[in-house]
């Protein structure tokens, strides 16, 4: 089957050109090919290097990589033409690109291809390119097998998580990590479905808002004691600032996990924002929100903090996640 796509991902490479198949060529046989590597944060940019070619108008190549240590994240070129989407399989990626029309082909130093992946493994490891297929601008075709391989070097001072791999949050989590709102656990987990205490949503948005913060003695709550003592100072800031509310009971629940219908709120707060009185809300769960916060869910909901789940429901009762608490957060930054 992979050798089936291969022979037509050439195939596509050809037909786009607009011309039928030739002879073998040799006159690009003698082309040598170098992989440059370069970093920025957890990205790893790829730029694989053409030397001696003399008309490049198509290529289609392959690279093989540890998917456990790097996940594709976009393939670029600055050769004018044509690419076809990158084929990916096991441990392997396949790219070709095509210029198009009577034109010549590359010659000399060129760069075929910028591959960006996305560093989810500490640890080194390496890329390396395998066979790649020439075309010259008459539409000969050389197979070359250069098996040049670059060394991906491990960044021991880069924070990885080994539970958010392809997670749907994992780049909202590692940007609020990068903040400072929020910190992973000293097993290299971030736990991004572990449900969120009140007082563990108070310290994140004190931190991420930049408060601050009070010395944690003014707490005067029935379930005081209750209270972790890392969480009292952020505790009592959030409260002093009124982004969040103890309980008629005159109790915190600072263990207690914190709801989304009570995220909206604080976030709302945060913003310092009020509901248009005409937003009509359409979830499938509407009677459930409870009747204090329809404004903060209106508010939440209309300024693109907080959306509903695949079932339109807006799960006002259920607890939130880290990865829930940390999205909304960003948004409320970026808002």
């Amino acid at each position: 089957m992979l050798k089936r796509k291969l022979i037509l991902l050439l195939s596509i490479v050809i037909l786009a050109a607009g011309l039928s198949q030739g002879t073998v060529a040799a006159k690009e046989a003698n082309a040598t090919f170098e992989l440059k590597l370069s970093y920025s944060d957890r990205d790893v940019k790829l730029s694989i290097m053409g030397h001696g070619l003399t008309d490049l108008y198509a290529y289609d190549l392959e690279l093989s990589y540890d998917e456990d240590m790097l996940s594709f994240s976009k393939a670029e070129t600055s050769i004018k033409g044509f690419s076809v989407n990158p084929i990916l399989s096991a441990n392997t990626i396949r790219i070709a690109h095509t210029k198009v029309g009577e034109v010549g082909g590359e010659k000399g130093e060129v760069e075929l291809a910028a591959i960006t992946f996305e560093r989810i493994g500490s640890g080194t490891t390496s890329i390396k390119l395998g066979d790649i297929k020439l075309v010259d601008s008459k539409l000969n075709v050389v197979t070359l097998d250069p098996q040049v391989t670059a060394a991906v070097a491990d960044d021991p001072h880069l924070l990885i998580f080994k539970d958010i791999k392809k997670h749907w949050a994992q780049a909202s989590i590692y940007e609020a990590v990068k903040r400072g709102f929020v910190t992973g656990y000293a097993d290299a987990t971030f736990k991004p479905n572990l449900q969120v205490t009140r007082a563990e949503f108070a310290a994140m948005i004190v931190r991420a808002l930049q408060m601050q913060t009070s010395d944690g003695k003014g707490l005067a709550f029935n379930d005081n004691k209750e209270i972790p003592a890392w969480a009292k100072a952020y505790v009592q800031t959030a409260v002093e600032a009124k982004l969040i509310t103890g309980y008629a009971d005159d109790t915190f629940g600072a263990n207690k996990w914190i709801t989304r219908s009570e995220m909206s709120a604080i976030l709302v707060r945060a913003m310092g924002k009020e509901a248009s009185t005409d937003i009509q809300l359409a979830f499938a769960d509407l009677d459930q929100i409870p009747a204090w916060a329809i404004p903060s869910v209106k508010a939440a909901v209309e300024l693109g903090l907080m959306k509903g789940n695949t079932l339109n429901q807006f799960a006002p009762n259920a607890p939130a996640t880290r990865a829930e608490a940390v999205t909304v957060i960003l948004r409320m930054l970026e808002a």
